[in-house]
């Protein structure tokens, strides 16, 4: 009985697990295109990221992923 609780417990963990984490590349597509529409993020370029930097006098943050 022991064993069979300790199975039960691990695979309601995975899946707790695999419900909340398994829509990130969807979400984060989602995302890209939402900031990239309304034009207040810069991304994927680097040189327009610096030049918008030096043009308005404020830092730049640059994410590596």
């Amino acid at each position: 009985m022991k064993h069979y609780t300790s199975v039960l417990t691990i695979t309601i963990l995975f899946l707790m697990v695999g419900l909340c984490f398994g829509h990130g590349d969807r979400e984060v597509a989602e995302d890209q295109e939402t900031v990239q529409s309304t034009g207040y993020w810069i991304y994927n370029d680097l040189d327009q990221g610096f030049g918008e930097a030096q043009k308005t006098g404020k830092p730049l943050l640059v994410v590596f992923r």
